[in-house]
């Protein structure tokens, strides 16, 4: 059952999807969890089999990109209500930046009174990378740039590294409204060929996600014709659309080695695009399949899902901070660092969920709807 925010438009929304995107938050976790020693590559029997999918972090990434294409241009893709660009601008700031400087100052606060940079010694160098900086006027300088997501020469991993992510959803919001309107008016097969334009344009440089999230436009431009095709194909179709999906979403560590040899751009940045089409895939099934999206809207599922954002952002800080305190506790100090992380990390998201997320959400609502120069 749909969950109702107060103060905001309750349109019609796929749960399911909601709770992919929490599944998806939890494989961020796991794979930074397994870093907690050493990188996933050390454990080549995981990253060369489906099992890699629960530690795929860098693949959820891209599948939270695909989702924010396809999300954002539902109620506009359709015609369902104009889109407005400063109400469009308004309504992503407010979705994006209050949990945002919560996790920013919650993390700054982790790093300052409780992180023990002495305890992060038994553990691999890329954990050991993160919070080694000092208080200094360049700190707050670089800190303020992470509040505000911009640059130039930003340190994405500064104080809360899943934010590198958010940068992405900022700059390429700005120009997925243009984005919506070309996909919404023309045929396939000008979209098409404007997705191959894009493509093109964007792979070599800083915008290079682009793409993915003008796929997950294309797919919700064309997601009633898709679902409606793939809802009538016999369970032996749809394993093999799954294991496509599968072998898609998870290309990137399933052929690590010949994608290293490659030169840039077709290195990750193609493997990328491969992910995306595998998000696609996963999509699909889930909304052909009654079961499958019966299934996904289990309360578990759609909890998770509320939560996705804010614990995407406080996972890793506290994981820094668990992992600095349990070191050296026992031989059973791995799973003290993993419960204690997943507890308070869900038990905290779900606070700022309610807290912050859902009535400044609701505040920016008030706001387009009070003020007209907001609403246009």
């Amino acid at each position: 059952m749909e969950k109702i925010i107060p103060g905001v438009p309750n349109l019609q929304r796929y749960r399911q999807l909601d709770s992919l995107r929490g599944i998806a938050a939890l494989t961020v976790f796991f794979g930074h969890f397994l870093g907690v020693k050493a990188t996933i590559l050390s454990y080549p029997k995981i990253y060369s089999t489906p099992l890699v999918i629960l530690f795929n972090g860098n693949a959820a990434v891209m599948f939270f990109f695909f989702l924010s294409g396809m999300v954002l241009s539902l109620p506009y893709i359709d015609g369902e209500r104009p889109l407005k660009l400063t109400r469009f601008y308004l309504k992503r700031i407010f979705r994006i930046y209050p949990a945002l400087i919560f996790a920013i100052i919650f993390s700054v606060i982790l790093k300052q009174f409780v992180f023990d940079r002495g305890g992060m010694v038994p553990f691999s160098g890329w954990l050991q990378s993160f919070w080694t900086w000092q208080w200094n006027r360049e700190s707050f300088h670089e800190l303020l740039k992470t509040a505000l997501l911009i640059g130039p020469q930003f340190k994405k991993s500064f104080i809360d590294p899943p934010i590198w992510s958010l940068i992405i959803e900022m700059n390429i919001s700005l120009f997925l409204p243009f984005f919506i309107r070309v996909v919404a008016k023309e045929n396939l097969s000008c979209n098409l060929l404007f997705l191959i334009l894009a493509t093109t344009c964007s792979c070599r440089g800083d915008y290079w996600p682009l793409p993915i999230f003008h796929l997950g436009i294309l797919f919700a431009r064309y997601r009633h014709q898709i679902v409606a095709k793939v809802s009538c194909w016999p369970w032996f179709y749809i394993g093999i659309l799954l294991l496509l999906a599968l072998f898609f979403y998870n290309n990137t560590l399933e052929f690590l080695q010949p994608i290293l040899r490659w030169p840039w751009p077709y290195k990750f940045v193609w493997s990328n695009y491969i992910i995306a089409i595998g998000a696609a895939f996963i999509i699909t099934i889930v909304l052909a399949r009654q079961k499958t999206a019966k299934f996904l809207e289990h309360r578990i599922f759609t909890f998770l899902g509320d939560i996705s954002y804010s614990f995407y952002l406080i996972h890793l800080p506290l994981l820094l901070t668990m992992a600095s305190l349990f070191s050296y506790h026992n031989s059973f100090s791995m799973v003290y660092i993993f419960l204690s992380t997943l507890v308070l990390a869900i038990a905290i998201s779900y606070l700022m969920f309610i807290f912050i997320e859902i009535p400044l959400r609701a505040f920016g609502v008030k706001l387009i709807k009070k003020y007209k120069v907001f609403n246009r």
